[in-house]
């Protein structure tokens, strides 16, 4: 099947009603039109999704996708669980999103976005230079005696 279909070309007309016609009778065969019509409502602006034209999708009083979103850039999907929305939250948080912004759009409160924040700078920061996780840069020596609490010179095996 061509997925153009679910794409009319004609903008009015008998034309676009028998185009929206055809691909709605294929929505209606779907054995997924339901997760469909939630991801339309989240995340396609354009074209028959789920059965529905993007008219009548804003009728539904859910807000119709817009065509880019911080969400759509971070992967989330319509009805993720609570993983895929902390992952989606972190990758728009490290991204310099504003708390707020993020909690709004992962539908979860401030204080969540917050945490979010908080475990992504940790883990920045335990990736980053020192052990002890305040990014002070890790020294090495490049001298070959033997260093304090060693029993063998550096570089040398016993």
């Amino acid at each position: 099947m061509d997925g153009e279909i679910f794409f009319p070309t004609a903008t009015e007309g008998p034309t676009y009603e028998a185009q929206v016609a055809v691909a709605k009778a294929v929505c209606l065969r779907c054995p997924v039109r339901a997760e469909c019509l939630d991801e339309a409502l989240v995340r396609i602006p354009y074209g028959i999704a789920g059965g529905l034209t993007p008219e009548e999708r804003r009728g539904r009083g859910r807000p119709v996708a817009q065509e880019t979103t911080a969400v759509v850039e971070a992967g989330l999907r319509a009805g993720a669980h609570r993983g895929e929305r902390e992952a989606a939250g972190r990758v728009l948080l490290t991204a310099g999103r504003p708390v707020g912004e993020v909690a709004r759009q992962c539908g979860v409160t401030e204080r969540t976005a917050t945490r979010w924040a908080a475990r992504a700078q940790l883990a920045t920061s335990a990736a980053e230079g020192s052990t002890g996780g305040h990014r002070a840069p890790l020294l090495t020596s490049h001298t070959h005696s033997t260093q304090a609490g060693t029993r063998t010179q550096e570089g040398h095996r016993s």
